[in-house]
């Protein structure tokens, strides 16, 4: 390894220049980010809207999940509702399967009494 580094001495040194020299050009080349004072005023503006719209945004989740609250109580209304219209269609279907098999005098009573009240 010693007479490898002796004998290849002049090469080794000259390929690190190299590589200094082309990384010192290229830092030297690339020019600073450089922003104007408008281009920060607009990007300060875009965030302060940006923050605005994040706020409404909450504010309307809010809102949605109020409506979704009255939503459910709605549709829970609305079964009980059709519950209830389940157990009064059977009702009038039972008397009315009751009706078919009355005799007239039985009719006569069942609709005086149901009408006359």
């Amino acid at each position: 390894m010693i007479e490898f580094l002796k004998k290849y001495y002049l090469h080794i040194i000259g390929v690190i220049l190299f590589l200094g020299l082309v990384y010192l050009t290229v830092y030297l080349a690339t020019p600073e980010p450089d922003m104007s004072e408008l281009d920060k005023y607009k990007l300060e503006q875009i965030d302060k809207d940006i923050n605005l719209i994040l706020e409404n945004q909450k504010k309307l989740d809010k809102q949605i999940e109020g409506y979704k609250n009255e939503i459910s109580k709605i549709d829970s209304t609305i079964a009980q509702v059709k519950n209830q219209k389940t157990v009064v269609r059977e009702y009038y279907r039972d008397l009315g399967e009751k009706v078919d098999k009355m005799k007239k005098k039985e009719i006569d009573s069942f609709f005086h009494a149901r009408y006359n009240n």
